[in-house]
């Protein structure tokens, strides 16, 4: 889902070209299982204008696409072998882009698909407020108890993405999942053996990727040594709206 109602959204140029600078870290996360990569698609119009972009079939943007050229140069580093994604257009075109960098194959996987947003697909947030202002309300607080007809929990969702995570770390070499932002936080948070509630409470830019060790429960974002989890244990004290 593209955007998120309720949180913040950052200037899509944070993510763009140049913007890390230092070399990838895998050692610290190193156990018996293999880090497991995850990275979230380039940019696209749904995600310039906060449109729930759902499963449909739009492209990237240039930004979007010289992200996808950035994160390869990173992960050209860090020995990934294959890439799984999604089968949503935006994530197989930053898929093909990432692979083609890489010179590694690519294979879709269902599981890596964006949340079924259902009657909210392809409206923007402020349409979702309007339209659906209890719904809308539980999804800024406690997002994880929001049920509707035709609509993905983020349970539901947690189940088939740790799936795919699961299976990636059980390769002889590092995976990537290219991905959606929903899928991106519920596979963290399960990474971390933390609540559903703080999906909000993790941003995710476009094309930002972190690598989990699902042995360890840990995770970090790619290029840093810092767990994400300190963090993310805060806010569990914290109020639990994530609507400023």
């Amino acid at each position: 889902m593209d955007p998120v109602p309720g949180e913040v959204v950052q200037d899509s140029a944070a993510a763009s070209p140049g913007s890390v600078s230092r070399a990838p870290q895998i050692a610290p996360l190193l156990s018996t299982s293999t880090p497991v990569f995850l990275a979230r698609h380039g940019e696209t119009e749904s995600n310039r204008l906060r449109r729930y972009a759902g499963y449909s079939p739009e492209p990237l943007t240039e930004l979007g696409r010289a992200q996808m050229s950035a994160l390869a140069a990173q992960l050209g580093l860090v020995g990934i072998h294959e890439v799984w994604t999604s089968e949503v257009a935006r994530a197989c075109e930053s898929a093909e882009l990432i692979a083609r960098v890489l010179g590694i194959p690519v294979r879709t996987d269902a599981r890596l698909n964006e949340l079924r947003m259902g009657p909210w697909e392809g409206l923007t947030e402020q349409d979702v407020a309007d339209r659906f202002p209890e719904a809308h309300a539980l999804w800024c607080t406690l997002p994880d108890r929001v049920v509707l007809e035709g609509r993905e929990t983020l349970d539901v969702l947690a189940t088939r993405v740790t799936e795919a995570v699961s299976e990636a770390a059980r390769q002889s070499r590092p995976v990537l999942l290219l991905t959606h932002v929903a899928p991106f936080r519920v596979a963290v948070l399960s990474a971390l053996g933390l609540p559903l509630r703080l999906y909000k409470r993790l941003h995710v830019s476009n094309a930002e990727c972190v690598y989990v060790d699902q042995a360890r429960r840990d995770a970090r974002h790619l290029g840093e040594d810092r767990s994400l989890r300190p963090r993310l244990e805060l806010s569990l004290a914290g109020p639990e709206s994530s609507v400023a």
